[in-house]
């Protein structure tokens, strides 16, 4: 593990300290899991770029307009199965 300084401002210190007492749990245990949470959804959104890209390089795309065809039939089936 590594240590890393960051510095907040006193309404988020004060949400840091409510969530410790509430919890039990260590002002750094808070930040460090919030952190890894962060770092996992930023990397898992990376990656689902770097696939759209990968699929526009490829080719592997749908036009606008077929899709919202698509979309138009979709809820007109929807509509008449209502009925």
């Amino acid at each position: 593990m590594s240590a890393i300084t960051i510095t907040v401002d006193a309404a988020t210190e004060a949400k840091l300290d409510e969530i410790a007492a509430a919890t039990n749990r260590g002002k750094d245990e808070i930040v460090a899991d919030a952190v890894a949470v962060f770092a996992r959804q930023e990397a898992e959104t990376i990656a689902k770029i770097k696939r759209g890209l990968a699929d526009v390089e490829a080719g592997r795309t749908v036009a606008h307009a077929q899709v919202m065809r698509e979309v138009r039939e979709i809820i007109e089936r929807a509509k008449q199965r209502r009925t």
